[in-house]
């Protein structure tokens, strides 16, 4: 006999309490974008198979709690009673069908099936607190231990969990049996049909490498499910009468086991069993392999990252128009004599009062939230109210990230309240949250919708009335999307009245207290497609999470039967799974189509608006409109652009009866309101009648064409496509010479014409425009057609309506390349040409203008004026001696040549700082296309070169003295021809290359010497230097002048001489000494 089996025969069947849903029907929609992504549609929204239906809440308290309640048989069918589905008013008109609300419900052996996920996470789930470093997970760094119980639904997680479960929950023989996936035993039974997989575990691309916890002979890197404390299960419940649906899981890698207990799996099927096989080693559950493609008949394999489902999902909701707006305030205050009650789902006797009267609290010790310790925060609630249009059947809000906090007006607030009002009956609401700011935030205890308070709407007393319906409502309606977030945390509530330091009665030992309280409930959907999700409280919606989600209740509150409890309730953190109204139900029709270009069938144009109606004549007149459809904004839930869809509309007079000639398929009409820009307004009425309803689409089949007579689409045109005419404009302007009154054509320039996509100027499609000198080809993906032959005038056909820019990228020949950036707009109603004040050529009434200055170049030709053996002279004032130099051209036609102005420049030194080598330049010498060369086979782009003679002006008079001034001249060649553009190749206007050449040297000797670089560009020209030499004697300056080298060697001829001489002396003295005929030599 198996474990699992001796354990089956001591199972305990408590009485089962089945308490009463509020509302009727199984009408679950799928979602906005069902057409283009089924796997999403189906994901969100409910199918349309046909089983009992049962109501359904959210809220939810220990889910054991309902075995441990004895009612009768009797309690329960009539509580399931009250749950039936309503039927249907006997006969409708053609209008809006209002779609029933999931309602609230206990019975777990019924529920309204759901073939999609309620919660995906994107890499790694935590029944507990995320460590802050998860990549290694064993005994000493685990989960933080949470009191969240149950998961409503399929739990898809792409990475891996990690379970600490600390709430005795669901206990069998004695002992917990674990968290719940699947079912929840108070909530909106609405989830997976029987046998179905209700947790699936892939451990891909985890941020968890190793989970060393309750493995047996694998590594722990394969380890994909680790169980602290508990584990989970996801089957029939053994201790209870309603012992619910036999779900399954799939989950990647080996079979793990309690941490506390290694004969106990991590996941089994059966509440209480210690396995999911034939013995503690084989499991059902374990060792699966690739299986996300496959879940329950899903694809779930791309559902997170970047270009996956979350991600497609948030930004085209983030795409919506909005419709309404968002104000901010405080929450109305409650004394402690009239307090605010909260209860237990099913016992009033297990309650709690709040006040909120605005005084100052502080909570000393012991926060989940560790800021709070000895944090000063105001008694009373903030309230974000979001304001719909009341018209929309989708209301859209956006908000900043940076407003989902406690603070408000400098002021720390317990809690966030929310209020919707003016949202219309069946309304979708998306309110996405923008900005990438972590988000965290205590919930609130208070909610509203359209004027009601329905916080407390989960309670069973509220079954079936209003309070209980708008609370199914609300959760069903709305979708927060987190559109850029990376961190959320929603934290619980704060319940502290029962302490004695609040000054509220409270006791003075054994207090339930806490600032964490997760029956504090978020109600609606939850998208986080880029980001984690830190959750202490019931979620009541869908919870889809791009990276790790957390059911994080850490703190204890109070105790109640089943031991410690998160909630002063008695009401522990549960997932319920509400589906998302922005979608189709099962007895309403939707109706579709699509716009394309008429001349390419399958371009999809985006932006039209239109209207149905009811009759031929109503659209005929514009009378009696059902509802308007725009593109991506209002009541449209196609998810493409240019693909049109609204999902609720009453498909027949009796919805409870089939299609018949005496009850037949209702037919609507639409027309064109507004066209996509650029295109004109469709004139025909279309029609389309609702022979499906539920998720299979009615698309648009046919026109009435002017005799009233419905004639249909051809059979190839399946999906309701409706063509569409282009609109366009012609643009023209003329090429001129800047100061050129009489506008005489350019030609030879070329263009850049862009179509800007956005009104941020990005760039969507750009052409070349070449000026036409012969017949051109017709435009093509990178090239316009210049239709006007005359060069110098453009003319340019076909644009389509919107805005372009125009960038001259080749000037004509000799000219400027004019880099202003002009634009105009072709009108999307009759193709006008308007352009942009601040961005317009010059206009008149013979066409517009676009001028271009000559192109000009210019050099600057520099000396250098040096002094040696002296320094700088000085005038009798003390300012430096200024030394002149001149300019002149040479060469035949010098007198027309460009020269600059003046001819001649002096040379001195500006201050102390520097007293020699002072370099000097003469002005601008200018040259433009005029100075260019004839264009010849010899000299295909007109280059030409003028040649300067550069030399010092010696003064005639005051001449310094014994300076002797330089006498070098250099001969300075430049050359000017036209440039070209490295990238483009294209002539960018003017350059010119300069060679300078020494002719004479200081001593006005013949030379012919290169300086610097030859060809030098304009910004390079070398030097000419000229050098003033100081002369150290009297004699004349004539002839070779005294430098310091001549006085040398003079020095040394005389030195020579003078030894040759003393020389000379000494031999005829020594001889005369030596001759005997002399008398003095005896």
């Amino acid at each position: 006999m198996t474990a699992n089996s001796d354990k089956s025969k001591q199972d305990n069947k408590a009485a089962h309490r089945v308490l009463a849903g509020v509302l009727c029907g199984a009408s679950v929609l799928s979602l906005v974008l069902s057409l283009v992504m089924p796997p999403i549609s189906q994901a969100i929204a409910n199918d349309t198979q046909t089983v009992s239906a049962e109501g359904t809440v959210m809220g939810g308290g220990s889910s054991s709690d309902s075995a441990a309640v004895g009612n009768t048989s009797g309690d329960a069918e009539n509580q399931n009673s009250a749950a039936t589905s309503a039927s249907a008013a006997t006969t409708v008109g053609k209008g809006i069908y209002k779609p029933t609300s999931i309602g609230i419900g206990t019975n777990i052996d019924v529920s309204t099936p759901d073939p999609g996920v309620a919660t995906y996470v994107g890499r790694d789930m935590y029944i507990g607190g995320k460590p802050s470093d998860p990549s290694i997970l064993d005994a000493d760094n685990a989960p933080t231990g949470s009191y969240a119980v149950e998961a409503e639904g399929l739990a898809v997680v792409r990475g891996k969990l990690a379970m600490n479960p600390l709430k005795e929950s669901w206990p069998y023989e004695g002992i917990g049996a674990g968290f719940r996936f699947g079912t929840v035993g108070f909530g909106s039974q609405f989830r997976p049909v029987d046998g179905s997989t209700v947790l699936a575990v892939a451990g891909i691309d985890s941020a968890i490498t190793n989970m060393s916890v309750g493995y047996s002979g694998d590594l722990p890197g394969k380890t994909t499910v680790g169980a602290w404390n508990k584990g989970a299960w996801v089957g029939k419940a053994r201790t209870a009468d309603s012992a619910g649906y036999d779900y399954t899981a799939k989950i990647a890698g080996p079979i793990t086991y309690w941490n506390t207990n290694n004969g106990r799996q991590s996941v089994v099927k059966t509440q209480g069993y210690w396995y999911a096989g034939e013995n503690v080693q084989d499991s059902t559950l374990f060792n699966q392999v690739n299986f996300l493609k496959d879940i329950n008949g899903k694809d779930y394999s791309n559902y997170s990252g970047e270009t996956g489902y979350l991600n497609t999902l948030s930004n085209q909701l983030n795409s919506f128009a909005k419709t309404g707006k968002v104000s901010y305030g405080v929450a109305p205050a409650c004394d402690k004599d009239s307090r605010y009650i909260i209860n237990k789902y099913n016992k009033t006797d297990c309650s709690y009062g709040l006040v909120f009267d605005g005084s100052y609290k502080t909570i000393n010790e012991d926060c989940a939230d560790t800021s709070l310790n000895g944090k000063q925060f105001k008694n009373s609630e903030r309230l974000i109210t979001f304001k719909g249009d009341n018209t929309s059947m989708q209301q859209v809000f956006t908000i900043d990230a940076s407003q989902l906090s406690n603070t408000y007006n400098n002021e720390y607030y317990r809690g966030v309240d929310f209020a919707f009002e003016d949202i219309p009956e069946g309304a979708s609401v998306v309110v996405n949250v923008t900005g990438s700011s972590n988000i965290e935030f205590h919930n609130g205890w208070r909610f509203w919708w359209n004027g009601i308070e329905i916080s407390r709407g989960y309670e069973t007393q509220y079954s079936g009335k209003e309070l209980g319906e708008a609370y199914a409502t609300a959760s069903q309606s709305i979708m927060w999307n987190f559109v850029d977030t990376q961190s959320l945390t929603i934290r619980g509530g704060i319940a502290g009245e029962d302490r004695a330091d609040w000054e509220y009665d409270g006791a003075t030992t054994g207090a339930k207290w806490t600032d964490d309280d997760p029956a504090a409930a978020m109600i609606g959907s939850i998208l986080v497609p880029n980001g984690s999700f830190d959750d202490h409280v019931t979620t009541n919606g869908r919870v889809y999470v791009g990276v790790d989600f957390s059911m994080n209740s850490p703190k204890v509150a109070a105790a109640f039967g089943e031991g410690n409890s998160a909630s002063v309730i008695d009401m522990d953190q549960e997932r319920h799974n509400f589906p998302w109204s922005g979608s189709y139900t099962p007895d309403g029709s939707s109706i579709a189509w699509s716009k394309v270009d008429a001349a390419d069938g399958t371009k999809l144009l985006p932006g039209s608006s239109w209207t149905i109606y009811g009759t031929v004549k109503d659209a005929k007149n514009g009378t009696g409109p059902i509802v308007t459809v725009t593109d991506g904004a209002a009541n449209d839930y196609a998810s493409t652009d240019g693909k049109l869809q609204f999902n609720y509309l009453n498909q027949k007079a009796d919805p409870s009866k089939e299609i018949s000639d005496s009850n037949p398929a209702f037919t609507y009409y639409i027309k064109e309101e507004t066209a996509p820009e650029g295109y004109q307004v469709s004139d025909k009425i279309y029609y389309a009648t609702m022979n499906n309803a539920g998720e299979s689409v009615n698309y648009v089949q046919g026109y009435v064409d002017e005799n009233g007579n419905e004639v249909p689409f051809t059979p190839s045109n399946t999906t309701g496509a409706i063509a569409n005419t282009k609109i366009t404009g012609t643009v023209s302007w003329t090429k001129v010479a800047e100061d050129d009154s009489s506008n005489t054509p350019l030609k030879g320039s070329e263009w850049k014409l862009v179509a800007k996509l956005n009104d941020g100027g990005t760039e969507e499609k750009s052409w070349t425009v070449s000026d036409r000198v012969s017949d051109q080809s017709t435009s093509s993906d990178t090239t316009w057609a210049d239709t006007d032959t005359a060069p110098g005038r453009f003319t340019l056909e076909g644009l389509q309506p919107g805005t372009y820019t125009l960038e001259e990228t080749q000037a004509p020949f000799g000219y400027e390349l004019n880099k202003n950036t002009y634009e105009f707009t072709v009108s999307s109603t009759n193709g006008s040409i308007k352009w942009t004040e601040g961005k317009s050529p010059t206009i008149d009434a013979n066409g517009a203008y676009i001028s271009d200055k000559r192109s000009v170049t210019s050099v600057t030709i520099p000396v250098t004026k040096s002094v040696r053996n002296t320094d700088w002279p000085t005038n009798p004032d003390g300012s430096y001696v200024a030394f002149d130099f001149s300019i002149e051209a040479t060469g035949a036609k010098k007198d027309s040549v460009p020269m600059p102005d003046p001819k001649t420049i002096s040379v001195a030194p500006a201050d102390s700082t520097k007293v020699n080598d002072i370099v000097a330049k003469f002005g601008e010498i200018a040259f433009d296309k005029d100075d260019l060369a004839a264009i010849s086979a010899s000299n295909p782009t007109g280059e030409k070169t003028y040649t300067y003679t550069v030399k010092e002006v010696a003064p005639t008079t005051d001449a310094i003295d014994k300076l002797r001034y330089s006498k070098a001249e250099y001969q300075v060649a430049v050359t000017v021809k036209p440039a070209k553009d490295k990238t483009t190749g294209k002539y960018s206007g003017l350059t010119t290359s300069t060679t300078v050449t020494q002719v004479k040297d200081d001593m006005g000797n013949t030379v012919n010497k290169v300086i610097g670089t030859a060809n030098a560009p304009a910004n390079a020209i070398p030097a000419s230097t000229f050098t003033n030499v100081k002369v150290l004697t009297d004699l004349p300056l004539t002839g070779a002048g005294w430098t310091e080298n001549s006085m040398l060697l003079v020095g040394a001829g005389l030195m020579l001489l003078g030894g040759i001489a003393a020389g000379a002396y000494w031999f005829a003295t020594k001889r005369r000494q030596d001759d005997p005929s002399d008398g003095a030599g005896r």
